[in-house]
C-alpha cells in the first residue's frame, strides 16, 4: 500500500479540524530495496510528537479552547508534568505532548525557529479558511492568512507559547 493510497483515509481519521502531518505508516527499505525488519510484521506507527512550550497551562488553553483539540493525559510528578492533547474523535489516536521547555539548548533552538518564521509543527485541515475563520473567532494570532502555495493551502499562528503553528490544506486530497 502506498503512502497516496493511505493518507487521505488517515488523515481523514484525525479530526474535524487539524490533523498531524505524522500520520501516515513508515515505510523503510535496505539500500538493496528489500524490505527491512520494521516493514515486517506491524508497522511501525506514531502514536506521540511533542512541541516544546514555554508555559503549560497556556498551552493547554491554546490547543484546547483554539485549535479544539482534547485533553488526554495531565498527571505531574516530582514537578514534572506530563501533559498531552489529542483530537477529539480518535480517543486512541495520536497525542500531542505540550512539553516545558526548561532545556537550555532547546530553548535556543525554540527562540530561532520562531524568529526565522519556521513553524515548530504542522497540522492538516480539511477546509483551511473555515479553520481560519473559527480559531480567529476563538483568539487566534495569524502571523499569515489562508495563502496558496504549490499543492496546498498554508496559515501560519502563533500558539502564544513560543512557536509557530501551520496548517495546511492539500489542494487534490
Amino acid at each position: 500500500m502506498s503512502y497516496r493510497e493511505i493518507a487521505p483515509r488517515t488523515l481523514g481519521e484525525l479530526g474535524p479540524v487539524c490533523h498531524n502531518i505524522a500520520a501516515s505508516y513508515v515505510n523503510v527499505l535496505r539500500r538493496d530495496g528489500s524490505p527491512s525488519l520494521l516493514t515486517e510484521g506491524t508497522p511501525v506507527k506514531l502514536k506521540l510528537t511533542s512541541i516544546y512550550v514555554d508555559d503549560q497551562e497556556k498551552a493547554l488553553r491554546f490547543y484546547t479552547d483554539v485549535l479544539g483539540f482534547v485533553p488526554k493525559a495531565d498527571f505531574s510528578n516530582d514537578g514534572y508534568r506530563w501533559l498531552t492533547v489529542g483530537a477529539p474523535d480518535n480517543e486512541d489516536g495520536i497525542e500531542l505532548q505540550l512539553a516545558l521547555n526548561s532545556n537550555p539548548a532547546a530553548q535556543t533552538y525554540q527562540a530561532a525557529m520562531f524568529e526565522q518564521g519556521q513553524p515548530a509543527i504542522m497540522f492538516y485541515s480539511d477546509d483551511l479558511n473555515a479553520d481560519y475563520e473559527r480559531i480567529k473567532a476563538a483568539g487566534g494570532m495569524f502571523t499569515m492568512e489562508p495563502t496558496d502555495v504549490t499543492a496546498s493551502s498554508i496559515a501560519t499562528l502563533n500558539d502564544t507559547c513560543g512557536n509557530l503553528v501551520q496548517i495546511t490544506q492539500l489542494k487534490g486530497w
